[in-house]
């Protein structure tokens, strides 16, 4: 299912303000079931995402969203100008895992050499490496770490091609529920 995806970024902030709030630079998210993420960069400023849309529709006033949701984050960044923001889709999976398969042949006896790879879920920064060079062992005659990710099951999405996307953004309703509760 698509999902939209949306990042804020800040002007340049104080160099000692971006090393407090993350002075790793690593890449942080929070532990909601719908996640905001965060990292500060090299030219000291605040990478902010999250706000994601379960319903295809990217959210009005995007960049004013953002900063209300980084400042509730950052309270210390009250102050602190949006320079861009953005958005995008990114594909999830019932369970959140990718769903790596092949096509099956075009006729008996022949191989399966088509390959997909998908449903990454948000993470595919941190994992189409690995599923790139998996892909690329299992096409080259070693398919066994591939068949691994292969046999991971997957359902499908409930309420069929016509009710899945308002059953998505119904299910994401009750668990934005449960993290504002929690």
């Amino acid at each position: 299912m698509p999902v939209g995806t949306y990042i804020a970024c800040t002007e340049p902030l104080p160099p000692a303000l971006a090393d407090a709030l993350v002075p790793s630079r690593a890449a942080v998210c929070d532990t909601n079931f719908v996640l905001d993420y965060f990292r500060t960069t090299n030219d000291q400023r605040m990478l902010y995402g999250g706000r994601v849309s379960y319903s295809t529709r990217t959210p009005t006033n995007l960049a004013q969203g953002m900063r209300e949701r980084m400042v509730r984050t950052f309270p210390q960044l009250s102050g602190a100008q949006i320079e861009y923001a953005w958005g995008g889709f990114v594909d999830i999976s019932m369970s959140r895992a990718p769903d790596f398969g092949r096509l099956p042949p075009a006729a008996a006896g022949q191989p399966q050499n088509v390959y997909y790879l998908q449903g990454f879920s948000g993470h595919g920064l941190a994992l189409t490496g690995l599923a790139g060079r998996v892909v690329a062992e299992a096409m080259a005659g070693d398919a066994s770490r591939f068949d691994v990710f292969a046999r991971l099951k997957h359902r499908s999405f409930p309420g069929g091609q016509m009710l899945r996307m308002p059953a998505l953004v119904l299910g994401m309703a009750w668990y934005r529920l449960r993290d504002m509760l929690a």
